[in-house]
């Protein structure tokens, strides 16, 4: 009975871990047949579990994992595996905190392999170290099983001793035409080096428009993610209203290091011509002269012992003058009038006169 039930745990346990063996076989059938990682402009090529990146990357490098994985399955088993997705973490790398990336998901049938692309920027505020990096593979195959795989590498961020970077620049409004006035321009200077800088100075310049702008800004730790490490500052200046019309580049410069290094960019402010709106001014008609000599008429009637002159005005331009005649005006209506009345008169006393000398 004893040598029986020894039998049977015995024989129980050894299919308890080909159950185990084939479950792992299973899930490794999802592998990393090549791994390369690109820093910058150089590359690492065929890293395994556990290796160093050859390159060291330093603040605002581009960090491109090249990632190509395999469907294990031979063309007997012919397993697909689906939904596989490729993810990428850097640890810690962003002021304690972690950088992930992943790749859309993708199938692939037994034997094939498939290179995805996952890239990453070093922070410009990062710690001099070595940051660990994982590389993950899941997927599932048609039988519902599981597969996944995982490496390990490691990344070091180097510095230099001595670095600024202009990270800001920002010209408001970068274009002016009649208005140039109260050009302001928001710049950002950071240490990136491993170095604190001293007498750190700063300028603004351009000749054409006649900006010399500077300032003292002292010292510029090199404490990333922290205020001390940075100078910022928004300038406002003018552009001479008598400036051509043209793009003029405005050079802004750090000097550190006892002015043996520079870090310089440039914005540019395009000046345009200033279109005056131009008012039509319509002229007013010449208004004829008041002053002209007028028309002076002399009408002399044929009756009475008097030359009269008559002054008519002169007519407006647009007015048709229609002159009557003498015999047909009322002046002389009236006239014939009061001779007749003085005739009668002059013949009542006539006839008074002579019944008075009969008498």
């Amino acid at each position: 009975m004893v040598n029986i039930s020894l039998k049977l745990f015995l024989l129980s346990f050894v299919i308890f871990v080909l159950l185990i063996n084939v479950g792992y076989a299973a899930g490794s059938k999802l592998i990393f047949s090549d791994v390369d990682v690109r820093v910058g402009s150089k590359t690492s090529k065929n890293l395994v579990n556990g290796e160093n990146i050859d390159e060291e990357a330093e603040p605002g490098d581009t960090v491109e994992f090249r990632v190509e994985v395999k469907n294990n399955f031979t063309d007997a088993e012919d397993l697909d595996i689906d939904d596989i997705r490729v993810e990428v973490t850097i640890e810690e790398i962003d002021d304690g905190d972690d950088f992930e990336e992943e790749s859309s998901e993708f199938d692939l049938g037994s034997g094939n392999d498939k290179r995805v692309n996952l890239k990453f920027e070093v922070p410009l505020e990062v710690e001099e170290d070595t940051f660990d990096v994982e590389i993950r593979v899941e997927g599932e195959d048609e039988n519902n099983t599981n597969h996944e795989a995982t490496m390990k590498l490691k990344l070091e961020v180097d510095k230099e001793n001595h670095l600024l970077k202009i990270t800001r620049k920002s010209l408001s409004p970068a274009e002016v035409a009649c208005n140039r006035k109260n050009i302001q321009l928001g710049v950002s200077v950071l240490n990136i080096g491993s170095e604190d800088e001293e007498d750190v100075s700063f300028q603004v310049l351009n000749s054409d428009l006649g900006i010399d702008l500077k300032d003292d800004v002292g010292e510029l730790e090199a404490e990333p993610n922290e205020e001390t490490s940075k100078f910022s500052k928004i300038y406002t200046f003018n552009a001479p209203t008598d400036a051509e019309a043209g793009s003029y580049p405005v050079i802004l410069r750090a000097l550190y290091d006892d002015g043996r290094k520079k870090a310089e960019e440039t914005v540019t402010l395009t000046v345009n011509e200033c279109a005056t709106a131009t008012k039509e001014t319509s002229k007013e008609p010449e208004e004829e002269s008041s002053e002209e000599d007028e028309d002076v008429e002399l009408i002399t009637p044929t009756t009475g012992k008097t030359t009269v002159a008559v002054v008519q005005p002169a007519a407006p331009p647009e007015a048709v003058v229609t002159q009557e005649s003498f015999f047909k005006s009322n002046a002389f209506v009236t006239g014939i009038i009061i001779a007749e009345i003085v005739v009668v008169i002059v013949g009542i006393v006539l006839v008074a006169t002579l019944f008075r000398r009969k008498g």
